[in-house]
C-alpha cells in the first residue's frame, strides 16, 4: 500500500552493522579484566586500587535492606534497617531472621 519508492526508502534507511560493532560486542571487557590489565602498566597516577581517602568526619549513613534507600528504622528481631512500612512488612515476611535463631 506504500508503493515501491517508499519501499525502497525505508529498507534503505536501516542501519548497517560495522564490523567494529561485532567485535566491541564479542570482546568485551570485564571488570576484574581491565583492572589487570591497569596493573600491568606503568601508570604512575593514582588508580581504582591505591586510591585512598581519609575516613569521613560526618557519622556513617544506613539504607534499607529491602530497597536500599536512606533508612531511619531498625527492626527490633533482627536488628536489620527498614525505611517504611511497606519494607517493614515485605522483611518480616521474607527476611526477619528472628525465627533462624
Amino acid at each position: 500500500s506504500l508503493g515501491p519508492v517508499m519501499t525502497i526508502y525505508l529498507s534503505a534507511k536501516k542501519k548497517k552493522k560495522t564490523r567494529g560493532d561485532h567485535f566491541k560486542q564479542r570482546f568485551r571487557k570485564n571488570f576484574q579484566s581491565l583492572l589487570e590489565e591497569q596493573n600491568l602498566s606503568v601508570n604512575e597516577g593514582p588508580n581504582y586500587l591505591t586510591g585512598c581517602s581519609s575516613p569521613s568526619k560526618l557519622p556513617q549513613r544506613h539504607f534499607c535492606a529491602i530497597c536500599g534507600f536512606p533508612s531511619n528504622y531498625t527492626c527490633v528481631s533482627c536488628g536489620s534497617r527498614y525505611c517504611c512500612v511497606k519494607c517493614l512488612g515485605t522483611h518480616q515476611e521474607t527476611r526477619c531472621l528472628k525465627w533462624t535463631v
